[in-house]
């Protein structure tokens, strides 16, 4: 170890942070236009440049370069504590970011200048790291999404690593003679230098866990949904709304399930062309969402022009009330375009489960009084049981 000196292991370190920081920039080229990413690949680059700053002379008066690697660094643990507060669905904390920054940049203004002090540095430097990797630590343990838990808590460990490490370092004096080259702070300090590379790789490491988990979710999510309406798809609906009816029969509670289909889509479809059509099915998976909003009823796109509803503990009456509340809701809000508006209504059929367990056998049953609905003049509610509320006109 004595033979591996510290501008030895500083040129080790700036290889290793510009080959990652190449690395993690490539995840770009097939993640394009997505924040977080760009953020950690800014933060990495940012790391870069102070390594290379610290590790190869620069052109620049040794406050001037002190204070400009110390930038460069304090600018990458920032972009790296965006990232992390997005990753986890939080507003990116830049006030009280810049406030630190600002405070321990003066602070390396004054012990490089006015009282120049390596060690004091040193542990400032260090100080300013164990807080930006316990803030991290604690965004992802306070605030991780519960489908993304696994990968966060992962990470929290190798960013609280990483704050340990340098709360050995500042702990550690700086070799006699020192005095403001950092290249010359002894082996002690060479050592946590050693295992600095080591947690980077593992902080490397737990940014693409992050993201391989994000984007396995979102993969799972997009799986889940209706590319148009943003709705559940038919699958995704069939199986979820299975398990809910399961529940409901096992625990004695009512089941409603409401089929919708709108009046005349085809007629819009041939008279207006098939993008109004699509304008008119987004639209009203939109005016559904908002009258359902703070519900936890599963709603989606069922094939078409037909939607599903399923209320979990709504008995017959409370079901045909919240049918026609939904059919008014849409009749009044039509679609404007251009070429007029397009008024929207839709028929409506309802069933609530027996003890008979199958979720397709409720809906065949929607689907009864949904024809019956039609056949009555449409724009209309009707329940499987044959009680019809008064007619639309």
């Amino acid at each position: 170890m004595a033979s591996l000196d510290f501008p030895t292991i500083a040129i080790i370190g700036l290889l290793l942070n510009i080959g990652v920081a190449v690395g993690f920039s490539l995840i770009l080229l097939v993640m394009r236009g997505q924040p977080v990413p760009r953020l950690w690949a800014a933060s990495l680059w940012a790391g870069a440049v102070s390594t290379v700053m610290v590790s190869l002379p620069v052109p620049l008066p040794e406050p001037a370069a002190i204070l400009v690697r110390n930038a460069f660094a304090v600018l990458g643990s920032m972009l790296m504590l965006f990232g992390v507060a997005l990753h986890v669905g939080r507003r990116a904390p830049v006030r009280p970011a810049l406030a630190l920054a600002g405070g321990y940049l003066l602070a390396i203004v004054w012990f490089s200048t006015a009282r120049p002090d390596l060690g004091i540095r040193l542990a400032l430097y260090s100080v300013l790291i164990i807080i930006w990797k316990t803030w991290e630590a604690w965004l992802l343990l306070r605030h991780a999404p519960a489908d993304v838990r696994r990968s966060c808590r992962l990470a929290a460990v190798v960013f609280l690593l990483d704050a340990a490490l340098f709360l050995a370092r500042a702990l550690i004096p700086v070799a006699p003679g020192a005095g403001g080259d950092i290249l010359r702070a002894g082996l002690p300090m060479s050592v946590t230098y050693i295992g600095g590379m080591f947690v980077m790789l593992g902080h490397t490491f737990a940014l693409v866990l992050l993201i391989v988990e994000r984007q396995m979710v979102d993969l799972r999510r997009l799986a889940r949904r209706d590319g148009l309406t943003g709705l559940l798809n038919r699958t995704a609906l069939m199986g979820d709304g299975e398990q809910q009816l399961e529940q409901s029969l096992r625990l004695r509670q009512p089941f409603a399930a409401m089929l919708l289909d709108l009046d005349h889509f085809k007629r819009i479809n041939d008279t207006r062309g098939h993008q109004a059509g699509d304008e008119v099915l987004h639209h009203t998976a939109r005016a559904l969402q908002r009258n359902l909003r703070g519900r936890d009823w599963l709603l989606g796109r069922y094939g078409g022009e037909e939607f599903v509803l399923l209320v979990p503990g709504a008995g017959m009456e409370q079901a045909m009330a919240l049918a026609e509340r939904l059919r008014a809701a849409l009749e009044a809000s039509p679609l404007d375009r251009d070429g007029g508006a397009i008024v929207i209504t839709t028929s409506i059929g309802v069933a609530v489960a027996d003890a008979t367990p199958g979720l397709e056998r409720l809906l065949a049953r929607a689907d009864a009084a949904l024809y019956r609905a039609k056949a009555a003049g449409r724009n209309r509610v009707v329940c499987d049981l044959g009680v019809e509320p008064a007619a639309v006109a």
